[in-house]
């Protein structure tokens, strides 16, 4: 029992738009990959997940489109603010619980056009809460970045393709398309003192960002038996939807849900 009387202490190394690199010490293995989980699988973002398609004469078959579609990040910094659509008091979607999402491209010259993320327009798009491509926030934010919009598809002369997208919240143990991070990994010991890596050749091994070898000679620490794994370097890369500070606070909010929930059904059972 004595690994759950820790004081875990999380100290913020880096961070950027896009990424955070954290220091989790005073831990165990086990609350490290409940976090990373908890960041990949329980934090809610919107993305799409209803097309309905009016025109497409474009090449690719409607269903190919609808599926393009829902794997595109759509920005979410708000997306506590909406309810679940299982959970919403309404029949078929209301502003609580959905965001309606018109394309309408058209190509009318002999060139050959890309559809893309700029043409979508949310129909919630304002100054205090925007559900936008993240490509198009980011243009918002820095003029200097453009032209990183997802294409969708191509189209040629006379080929058109107008439909109808409704955004719902959504986490990523439904499905991928609300995940809100491209990557998340962790790791311990970076100079391999516990042995839970065998090297073959060390000195090929690159050495890690976080080693604490002071001698260039030198590819391993010395082995500790008795060594166990409390401080844990993770990396979260966030796709654009939400920054990757709120990811975290967003994850540690949802185990912190999940460990109540279950402490309070331990109690009625032993009441």
């Amino acid at each position: 029992m004595a690994s759950f009387n820790r004081d875990p202490q999380v100290r913020i190394m880096s961070l950027t738009d896009s990424e955070i690199k954290l220091q989790l010490s005073n831990a165990d293995t086990a609350l490290a990959n409940s976090f990373r989980r908890s960041m990949i699988a329980e934090v809610p973002t919107l993305a799409i997940d209803d097309v309905h398609i009016e025109i497409n004469t474009t090449v690719l078959h409607d269903e190919f489109i609808a599926h393009r579609l829902g794997l595109i990040p759509l920005t979410s910094e708000r997306a506590a603010h909406f309810n679940y659509m299982r959970d919403c008091t309404c029949d078929a979607g209301c502003p609580n619980c959905v965001v309606k999402l018109e394309l309408h491209v058209a190509c009318r010259d002999a060139h050959q056009m890309e559809v893309t993320t700029e043409h979508l327009r949310s129909t919630l798009d304002g100054p205090d809460t925007s559900v936008v491509p993240v490509a198009t926030a980011a243009e918002r934010r820095d003029q200097s970045i453009q032209g990183n919009h997802i294409v969708i598809c191509k189209i040629r002369q006379g080929q058109e393709l107008k439909l109808t997208c409704y955004a719902r919240k959504g986490v990523g143990k439904e499905h991928a398309k609300w995940i809100p991070t491209a990557a998340v990994a962790y790791e311990y010991d970076p100079d391999n003192a516990l042995r839970h890596t065998f090297y073959e050749h060390p000195e090929m091994w690159p050495r890690s960002e976080y080693s604490q070898l002071t001698d260039d000679d030198k590819h391993e620490a010395d082995y500790d038996p008795d060594g166990t794994a409390d401080t844990f370097y993770m990396t979260v890369e966030s796709t654009g939807a939400m920054p990757p500070e709120k990811i975290c606070q967003s994850a540690l909010e949802s185990l912190f849900t999940k460990l109540v929930d279950l402490d309070n059904a331990l109690e009625v059972l032993n009441a």
